[in-house]
């Protein structure tokens, strides 16, 4: 059945999910954009049709992106990340009402190495483990919300949840690798669409899983998946792992 669909965000990866809702069939209804850069400023009070919402905007939208979507009832998909844990708790709340779902990451592979991840630290529980991420230069959060994923999928897969294990994130200084410590490190430079890997490593042995993304299609594709996904589903919080059935 074909959707319409309001994309929030006037950025690059608004710009490509408008590309993904259209080859994909879909009615793209339009940008929404506080600054002005999209077809709408707002929704509130403007009389359009839609049915489903994806979220690339600024984690400072959430309340509107909620709003919207309740008025509507519509599934909305939230793509942004760094939201507060207070906004988390709305996201929750908002679920009661409608089909939603909160994704750090919407590409397939990424939550295809998600669960591969889960599997290999339950086997290599004694290897250091160190997470790498890499991004273009304009990136605001570091982090990146997939790589803080990636750590506590590897911390749920440690003994007692990783609770004896210390996150380091970059390192300088004149001590030695503690034995339980996760070190997470983000590189930015240049046009990076991102680059994810996990490292264990132990006395001579290195094994390493890696995620690469070569265009950030990848993204908005998945994203028009979700909303689909969700498209007719009762009010709850969703995963891509729902999604792609993992």
């Amino acid at each position: 059945e074909n959707m319409k669909i309001i994309v929030y965000g006037a950025g690059v990866m608004a710009q490509y999910v408008k590309e993904s809702v259209i080859n994909s069939g879909n009615e793209f209804v339009g940008l929404v954009d506080p600054l002005g850069n999209g077809d709408f400023e707002n929704l509130k009070g403007n009389n359009i049709d839609f049915d489903a919402i994806i979220d690339f905007s600024h984690f400072s939208l959430l309340e509107d992106v909620l709003e919207a979507g309740i008025s509507k009832e519509v599934p909305v998909l939230i793509a942004t990340t760094g939201h507060s844990e207070e906004q988390l708790k709305k996201i929750e709340e908002a679920a009661n009402q409608i089909p939603i779902i909160k994704a750090t990451n919407t590409s397939v592979g990424v939550n295809i190495v998600n669960e591969i991840v889960a599997f290999a630290t339950k086997l290599l529980k004694d290897f250091d483990i160190e997470i790498i991420e890499k991004h273009h230069n304009r990136k605001i959060d570091a982090p990146s919300g997939t790589a803080n994923t990636l750590l506590e999928i590897v911390k749920e897969n440690l003994d007692d949840n990783g609770k004896d294990y210390r996150t380091i994130y970059g390192r300088e200084g004149h001590s030695k690798r503690a034995e339980k410590e996760i070190g997470v490190h983000a590189i930015r430079g240049g046009n990076i669409v991102g680059e994810h890997t996990v490292i264990y490593a132990k006395n001579d042995e290195i094994i390493e899983i890696k995620h690469e993304a070569l265009s950030r299609k990848m993204f908005s594709d998945g994203a028009v998946r979700a909303v689909e996904f969700l498209f007719g589903k009762k009010a709850g919080l969703y995963t891509m792992k729902d999604v792609l059935g993992l």
